[in-house]
């Protein structure tokens, strides 16, 4: 049975992690304490957070959270940290992928699952902005698709409308 130490630890943990959107879990050896700085500066811009677990006591509380046994356990092995986003998946998986030596361990994005190479994969993909580019870029090439169809039809009325009258002309 954990101590009321440990107990106040876990809830505030818990309460500090409820609204999460992504947790990635991470080794962070060898990683400078001015990264580390760094790197929780780039984060708190994004609407992230890091925290540095106890083992024992963050699979306690992440277990509490309603995450798999199974999922959970292998990712609290050596020391471990916890990057958590209120917001953006992927730009979390980019900052965290793009620090150096930072190890990613695993983690969970809206209660999914992840592996190392999954995030790494998630980390690719384009920024949301350049994603809703992409897809006002697609949606102008329907409008120019519509576009030529509306003028292949009203070219067929015009020729339509000529041989009628070419049609009375010679009556």
């Amino acid at each position: 049975m954990p101590s009321q130490k440990n107990v106040e630890y876990i809830d505030k943990l818990k309460e500090r992690l409820k609204d999460g959107k992504a947790f990635y879990f991470t080794d962070f050896t060898g990683l400078a304490v001015k990264n580390m700085e760094i790197l929780r500066r780039e984060l708190r811009k994004n609407n992230a957070t890091y925290v540095i677990l106890k083992n024992t006591l963050g699979y306690l509380a992440m277990k509490d959270m309603g995450f798999e046994d199974s999922s959970i356990q292998e990712l609290f092995t050596g020391p471990t940290g916890l990057a958590v986003t209120f917001d953006d998946p992927v730009s979390l998986a980019k900052i965290l992928s793009n620090t150096e030596n930072l190890k990613l361990k695993g983690g969970f994005v809206e209660g999914e699952f992840l592996d190392k190479t999954k995030i790494i994969a998630y980390a690719k993909i384009p920024p949301k902005e350049v994603l809703y580019s992409q897809l006002l870029g697609s949606m102008n090439v329907i409008s120019d698709f519509v576009y030529v169809l509306e003028s292949i039809v009203r070219n067929l009325m015009f020729t339509l409308e000529a041989i009628k009258e070419k049609n009375k002309e010679a009556k």
